[in-house]
């Protein structure tokens, strides 16, 4: 019982003098009748999650997680504060084909490597958060509030840049409207580049782990991908492409990573390859930065992940039937499954993991919640039932 519960309702009976009995007749799961029977999962995950059973029990699987806790991570990438602007429509403007909406609320949430690192942080117990921030609404309050205890930040500040605000215009129907940028321009300026590399240089080496979420908004500096390159024990990158760097921004700017995960698009773009076989091309891209796995999300269709050393690929079934908001579902992914590899845990777990967090960041709006450990562990064992 990862929660507890069962404790506290033996200490809740003997309180009043009672007495708790568990007798080993069998036991009828209902977490296993409802997967069997009344599931909202198709018939491919149903099929996926019998082969894995069988491959990994549960007690394996818990054991992989713990590994996680004595990691030291650190995570560097691009500080992004997500605004949602909700909005009712009113209708086309009297004048111009313009659609006009009512304001209703508004929402802000600790997104980019912030969201990362609040993810690891729920399975490692130390965690380094390195970003850059502007002087000029710099938004750092509001950051450090919604940082996970465990969660150390080292930021860089350059007085003359703002803080990277991304705002959303949400529709009635949750759908997203457009999206404004706000700052995030030229953030890195060269004395900066020249602190954040000293800094690495300093203190690389105590990491067992270096987390990379690019997303290409100019905070990450070509000295800096030489900086990890050279120095990360284990480094794991994501290069996301986005409407601010689209044509500009792929994963071969690294030369070496030994943990990539990219959206289909983005791994076709890094190889200019549109209709290729997507095993082949993942095969070549991380045969040229030397990664020893490398993972293709595919939304609904699941998750590839391609192992070099065997040339083998697993392939996992998207785990949610309910989608609320795909927004930082890869970086979910990313956080787990990096951390596991670089624990020594193997792929088709790291995979796993990772697919558990992105279903679960999929069913709550943008980053509301970092991926809670509990229910972490509660999805798992209602699936693996």
């Amino acid at each position: 019982d990862v929660t507890g519960n069962i404790r506290r309702e033996q200490a809740a009976v003997e309180s009043v003098g009672g007495r708790i009995h568990f007798t080993q007749e069998a036991t009828f799961s209902s977490s296993n009748l409802l997967n069997e029977h009344f599931s909202a999962l198709d018939d491919e995950v149903r099929d996926f999650l019998r082969g894995f059973r069988q491959r990994h029990d549960g007690e394996s699987l818990k054991l992989c997680l713990d590994r996680l806790a004595g990691l030291e991570v650190l995570v560097l990438g691009d500080i992004i504060i997500d605004e949602y602007h909700y909005t009712r429509p009113l209708g086309q403007t009297g004048k111009g084909n313009v659609l006009a909406v009512q304001y209703e609320s508004q929402e802000r949430f600790a997104g980019g490597a912030i969201a990362v690192a609040n993810h690891i942080a729920g399975f490692a117990r130390k965690v380094t958060l390195l970003g850059g921030l502007g002087g000029q609404a710099s938004h750092e309050d509001f950051i450090r509030e919604h940082l996970r205890d465990n969660v150390q930040p080292r930021f860089f500040t350059n007085d003359r840049a703002h803080t990277l605000v991304k705002r959303r215009y949400i529709g009635d129907d949750a759908g997203k409207l457009f999206e404004v940028y706000f700052g995030g321009e030229a953030l890195t300026s060269l004395q900066i580049e020249h602190d954040i590399r000293h800094w690495l240089d300093s203190h690389l080496e105590r990491f067992d782990a270096v987390i990379v979420p690019d997303f290409g908004n100019g905070f990450i500096t070509e000295g800096m991908v030489d900086s990890l390159a050279g120095g990360a024990r284990f480094l794991a990158v994501n290069t996301q492409v986005n409407s601010g760097n689209r044509g500009y921004h792929v994963i071969t700017r690294y030369p070496r990573a030994d943990f990539v995960s990219l959206n289909e698009p983005e791994l076709r773009m890094a190889a200019g390859n549109r209709q290729g076989d997507i095993e082949s091309i993942a095969r070549d891209i991380a045969g040229r930065l030397g990664a020893a796995h490398l993972a293709v999300t595919r939304g609904t269709r699941g998750v590839l992940m391609q192992e070099r050393a065997i040339d083998a690929s697993h392939a996992i079934p998207a785990l949610s039937g309910r989608v609320v908001d795909r927004i930082g579902a890869g970086d979910a992914f990313l956080s787990l499954a990096g951390l596991c590899l670089s624990a020594g845990i193997p792929a088709d777990i790291a995979a796993f993991f990772g697919s558990i967090a992105g279903a679960m960041n999929v069913q709550t709006v943008c980053n509301r919640e970092p991926v809670d450990p509990v229910q972490f562990q509660k999805y798992l064992t209602t699936l693996l039932k």
